[in-house]
C-alpha cells in the first residue's frame, strides 16, 4: 500500500510541476490571442465610429473590414458586389475600411475628370505600382510621361487615323465574313467568341506591326491572345497581396498557368518588338511613329525604351482586340436574345445599304439604330469592367462634396450606373431605343450623363475609336449577308460572367443561314 501511495504521490508532484512550467505558455498565447482580438475590436469600432469615412453608408462588414472587398476581387465578382452594394446604400458606398465607389456624374468629374487648374488624382500606387527600375507604360504614368505616350499612340487610333488604315481592316472583316458564309452554307454551329477574338487580334497584329498571324485563316485562336485575360487575373491578384504586405506568398497562391501566362504574353511582346527593331523601316503601321522617334533606345526621350515597347505592344494587343471581342460578342447575345432589336437592326441595315460594298467607315455612321444597340450593349456587358483606381492627391481632396483622405482608393462602378433606376428605367432590360436621339415617351426622362463606359479624362480608353468603328462595320457585313440564331442551350444568365478588368469571356454559340 504505501508503495502504491508514493508513486501517486510522485505523479501529483510530477502534474503540479509540469503546470507550473505550462502556465507561462498558456499566459502567453492567452495574452497574444487578446491583444490580437483587442486589436481587431478597437481597429473596428475606429472604422465604425471615429474614421473620417465613418458616415459613408456601406455593409456593416464592409466598413469594419476589407475582407468583404478582397475576397470579391479575388473571386472575380467585384463589379457585380459593387453594384448591388451601389443599388441598396446609394451613388456614394463605402466598400471597405478605405475604399469608396461612386456612380453619379459628380465621381467622375471631381475624380477622373482632367480639369484646368485642379491636380490631376493619381492612380492607386498599389495597383497601378510604378517597381524601381521597372519599364513605364501608359498605364502607370501621369502628367507629362502620360503625354509622351498618348502622343505617340493617339494618331493611330484616331478617326482620322483609322480611316487611313480602312482597307486593311476591311481586309480582315472580309475574311472572316468568307468563313461565315462557310458555315451558313453548311449549317454549322459555330463558337462565334473564338471567331470575334480571331478578328480583333488579325487586325491589331496587321496595324501594329504589318504582320498578321492570320488567325481567321487558319481558324485558331493565337496563344498570345489566351494569354490576355489570365494576364489581367496575375496582375489584380498581386496587387491584393501587394496592399497587405504579402508579396512574397503571391507565387505562391496565383495559379501557375496564371503566372506562366504573364510570363509568355511579355515573351510574345518582346519577340515582336526584337524583329522591329531588327528589321526596321516604315511599313506604313502603327509602329512607324514610335520606331522613328525611338531610335537608339529612344535617345531623344521623344518615343520609348525597348521595355516601354514591350509594355506597350501587350497594351496594344489587349486594347485593340479584347475591348472589340467583349463588344461584339454582347452585342450578337443581346441581339440572338432580343428578337424586337434584331428585327430593328436588320431592317435599318438591309434598307441603308443594297449592297455590301457601299460598307465602309464613312457609311456606317448613318445607322443610329446600330449606335444605340452598340451603347445599350456597353452598358449591359462592358468592354473594361473596372477602371483604374484613382486616390486624393497629397493632403487628401474633395469628390461630391466629401473630404476623402489621402490614401483612400476611389473608384466609378460601371454596373451601378448601369443598372441604376434614377438613370435607366428598365434598367436590367436591353432597350437599345433608350440611345436614340428622340427615344420612345418611357426612355424621354433617363439620365446618361453618368454613363461613360470608356471612361474621362486624359487617361480614357485609347482603342474606343476603333472598337466602335470595327464594331459597326463587322455587324453590318455579317446582317447584310446573313441570319443568326443562338444555340437553344445558351444559358440565360450568359453575360453573369467572372472578370478581373476584363471579361473571362464564356462560349457563345451560333448558326447563320444565308438571308
Amino acid at each position: 500500500m504505501e508503495s502504491i501511495e508514493h508513486v501517486l504521490n510522485n505523479y501529483v508532484d510530477l502534474a503540479v510541476q509540469r503546470k507550473l512550467l505550462l502556465t507561462p505558455v498558456y499566459q502567453s498565447i492567452t495574452l497574444l490571442v487578446g491583444s490580437v482580438a483587442l486589436y481587431f475590436i478597437a481597429d473596428a469600432v475606429y472604422n465604425l465610429f471615429f474614421h473620417p469615412l465613418a458616415n459613408v453608408p456601406g455593409p456593416f462588414i464592409n466598413r469594419i473590414s476589407k475582407i468583404p472587398w478582397d475576397y470579391w476581387q479575388w473571386s472575380g465578382r467585384l463589379p457585380q458586389r459593387t453594384a448591388a452594394v451601389h443599388l441598396k446604400y446609394g451613388h456614394v458606398v463605402r466598400i471597405a475600411p478605405n475604399e469608396l465607389s461612386f456612380s453619379n456624374q459628380e465621381g467622375w468629374h471631381d475624380i477622373f475628370a482632367k480639369v484646368p487648374g485642379r491636380e490631376q488624382w493619381p492612380r492607386h500606387p498599389r495597383r497601378v505600382p510604378q517597381g524601381k527600375g521597372g519599364p513605364k507604360s501608359i498605364m502607370n504614368t501621369a502628367g507629362s510621361e502620360h503625354a509622351r505616350f498618348r502622343r505617340l499612340l493617339n494618331y493611330a487610333f484616331s478617326e482620322k487615323g483609322l480611316q487611313e488604315q480602312q482597307k486593311l481592316i476591311s481586309r480582315y472583316i472580309d475574311f472572316f465574313i468568307n468563313k461565315v458564309d462557310g458555315f451558313a452554307k453548311t449549317g454549322e454551329t459555330v463558337n462565334i467568341t473564338d471567331w470575334l477574338v480571331m478578328v480583333g487580334f488579325d487586325v491589331i497584329s496587321d496595324l501594329g506591326w504589318s504582320e498578321p498571324f492570320n488567325c481567321i485563316e487558319k481558324g485558331e485562336v493565337h496563344p498570345w491572345m489566351k494569354t490576355f485575360a489570365q494576364t489581367a487575373f496575375d496582375s489584380q491578384m498581386k496587387f491584393l497581396f501587394r496592399e497587405h504586405g504579402l508579396m512574397w506568398l503571391a507565387p505562391y497562391c496565383t495559379p501557375k498557368r496564371f503566372q506562366l501566362a504573364r510570363l509568355d504574353n511579355f515573351k510574345y511582346a518582346r519577340n515582336r518588338i526584337e524583329d522591329r527593331i531588327q528589321n526596321g523601316g516604315i511599313r506604313g503601321d502603327f509602329w512607324d511613329r514610335i520606331d522613328i522617334k525611338s531610335a537608339d533606345d529612344n535617345a531623344s526621350g521623344e518615343g520609348l525604351t525597348k521595355a516601354e515597347m514591350v509594355v506597350s505592344a501587350v497594351t496594344l494587343v489587349g486594347t485593340g482586340s479584347e475591348t472589340i471581342s467583349t463588344l461584339l460578342t454582347g452585342l450578337v447575345y443581346f441581339l440572338g436574345t432580343n428578337p424586337h432589336a434584331m428585327k430593328k437592326l436588320v431592317e435599318e441595315i438591309r434598307t441603308t445599304f443594297s449592297s455590301v460594298d457601299e460598307v465602309d467607315h464613312l457609311s456606317i455612321h448613318k445607322l443610329k439604330y446600330l449606335t444605340a444597340c452598340l451603347e445599350e450593349t456597353m452598358r449591359l456587358y462592358p468592354p473594361v469592367t473596372t477602371l483604374l483606381w484613382r486616390v486624393p492627391p497629397k493632403g487628401g481632396g474633395y469628390a461630391n462634396g466629401l473630404y476623402i483622405p489621402e490614401g483612400t482608393g476611389c473608384n466609378m462602378s460601371l454596373g451601378g450606373i448601369a443598372l441604376s433606376p434614377d438613370y435607366f428605367h428598365r434598367a436590367r432590360d436591353f432597350c437599345p431605343e433608350r440611345f436614340l436621339a428622340n427615344p420612345p415617351a418611357e426612355f424621354k426622362n433617363e439620365n446618361h450623363k453618368p454613363y461613360h463606359p470608356f471612361s474621362v479624362g486624359a487617361y480614357n480608353c485609347l482603342g474606343q475609336n476603333l472598337a466602335n468603328a470595327e464594331s459597326r462595320l463587322i455587324i453590318t457585313k455579317l446582317l447584310m449577308k446573313y441570319d443568326f440564331k443562338l444555340d437553344k442551350n445558351t444559358p440565360e444568365d450568359w453575360t453573369d460572367q467572372l472578370s478581373w478588368a476584363v471579361f473571362v469571356k464564356r462560349p457563345l454559340y451560333v448558326t447563320f443561314s444565308p438571308r
